[in-house]
């Protein structure tokens, strides 16, 4: 993939997220894709797969909180196969929130993200928020 095509998917992705559509952000994996959760909270790992992140992540953050937004993005890296920025999120849950800037590297294969590593930045404070997620 050229680094003009990885960007390009890279923002349909962002955008699919940005309007709420998790099913159209969801899609942009590849059916085996690897993700690295950073932390030791209870949604830090690696998950296996389209639907084990899907399910084990995004499905239990989402059951979890009240509201998700992702609230933009920075570029930092772009290349060929993989791209590395910076992305704002918030989550809210009753009266309690916690806004984070993720460090987000995303590597692209046959116009699929197939690995991607993420790293909170305040990566206690997240913990802290989800902490009593089962």
């Amino acid at each position: 993939m050229s680094t003009e095509s990885t960007l390009a998917l890279l923002k349909e992705y962002h955008d699919a997220w940005e309007r709420g559509d998790q099913e159209a952000g969801m899609a942009f994996y590849a059916d085996d894709v690897v993700v690295h959760m950073a932390g030791s909270g209870p949604l830090a790992g690696t998950y296996h797969g389209r639907e084990s992140f899907t399910r084990d992540w995004i499905g239990r953050v989402a059951d979890y909180t009240d509201s998700w937004d992702v609230e933009g993005n920075d570029l930092l890296i772009a290349g060929e196969d993989g791209v590395l920025l910076m992305v704002r999120e918030t989550w809210t849950r009753g009266d309690r929130a916690v806004t984070t800037k993720r460090l987000g590297s995303y590597k692209f294969a046959g116009g699929k993200i197939v690995e991607c590593y993420f790293n909170d930045m305040n990566q206690a404070e997240v913990e802290g928020f989800f902490g009593d997620l089962s």
